[in-house]
């Protein structure tokens, strides 16, 4: 009789003291949530896009766990781009302006996104007496290029060349065609057209153009220029043997 009462008081001790320890952390766990506050952002906060072009804005919450988490979204430009569903958004022209989410459980919680919407690349002439042809590897930021990517060579802000991705002997390339209406001549070997790169006056009508390349990556809503330049020449750059290195 005594060892059962021996053992009722330890059992009655061990539930009172582990009613204590949850009582406890239940105390800590409301407090941890009371100091813990609820966030809404944006998983992107710039994007680029061209004319016609859409893309799904994803906002993040935390904690990840709340039961509603309604975003109201706005445009502050919508002739640049507007919503066409819950969180899809539209490139309609050219420009810029931002895209706005708003918590519906919390107007406090806002974000926004940059939108810049650029026309879509189209040649400024059919055709070009003068052309440059570059074969290349090119890569963007490390990775070989897919079929999501455009790029382009561009003189200023004239499209001169739209590249073309072909395969031979299971290897990937770059064609682009780089047209121009004035010829190289090599009297003006000395002379070269910097474009937007800096200020300069030519000595006669027949120069050489520095051309600048762009990738407009319609996947991750992204515009990369590389840093690589060429100088218009009329000749080949790169062969299928010895691929021209084009980087973004």
């Amino acid at each position: 009789m005594r060892k059962h009462l021996s053992l009722f008081i330890v059992h009655c001790s061990l539930i009172i003291a582990l009613m204590s320890g949850l009582t406890s952390c239940a105390e800590l766990f409301d407090m941890e949530e009371a100091i813990v506050p609820t966030t809404m952002t944006l998983e992107r906060h710039d994007v680029t896009l061209m004319v016609g072009d859409s893309c799904v804005i994803h906002p993040v919450f935390t904690p990840d766990s709340l039961s509603n988490n309604s975003i109201f979204w706005f445009s502050m430009d919508n002739q640049v781009a507007d919503f066409v569903t819950a969180d899809t958004l539209v490139a309609l022209g050219t420009g810029v302006t931002d895209a706005v989410a708003i918590s519906v459980t919390d107007y406090t919680q806002v974000d926004t996104c940059a939108v810049r919407v650029i026309d879509r690349w189209e040649l400024t002439s059919d055709s070009y007496p003068y052309e440059t042809v570059i074969y290349a590897r090119a890569t963007v930021q490390g990775q070989p290029i897919t079929p999501d990517m455009t790029i382009a060579a561009f003189y200023g802000e004239e499209c001169r060349g739209i590249g073309q991705v072909h395969q031979s002997h299971g290897i990937t390339y770059l064609v682009l065609r780089v047209g121009s209406e004035i010829r190289y001549d090599d009297s003006d070997e000395d002379w070269i057209d910097y474009g937007d790169d800096e200020e300069a006056s030519s000595p006669s009508e027949l120069y050489r153009e520095r051309i600048i390349f762009r990738c407009y990556d319609r996947r991750n809503h992204i515009l990369l220029t590389s840093p690589v330049r060429v100088v218009f020449d009329g000749e080949a750059h790169g062969t299928l043997s010895d691929l021209f290195d084009l980087k973004f």
